[in-house]
């Protein structure tokens, strides 16, 4: 009887520590992202939990939080493909939109 006992606890105990072991490393990449300042910490977060169900999405979630992405962005970023600043970008915008100043012809100046 005292080894049943023994055996039983033995058993839970495996199986409270590998639960707790499987979602210590599911929400890994969720403190990764937050370690690097990721822009899209709580998505990676669901998704490594979701990765529970299925894996390959945590297999993602790792990736995407050692990656710089930025997953479902619809605009360019404000710095422009010459490497500007925003302020700059913005400066740039602007006098790219002012009308230019012409001769009597027409022809710019």
């Amino acid at each position: 009887m005292k080894l049943e006992i023994i055996a039983l606890s033995l058993i839970f105990f495996s199986i409270i520590v590998i639960t707790l072991g499987i979602i210590k490393i599911h929400t890994y990449p969720g403190k990764i992202a937050k370690q690097r300042n990721h822009p899209q910490t709580e998505a990676i977060e669901v998704t490594s939990l979701l990765g529970l169900l299925i894996f390959p999405l945590w297999m993602a979630a790792l990736v995407w939080a050692y990656s710089g992405a930025v997953v479902g962005s619809l605009y360019a970023s404000d710095e422009g493909e010459s490497g500007a600043s925003p302020d700059e970008a913005a400066t740039n915008r602007k006098s790219s939109n002012e009308p230019q100043s012409t001769d009597k012809a027409g022809k710019p100046q």
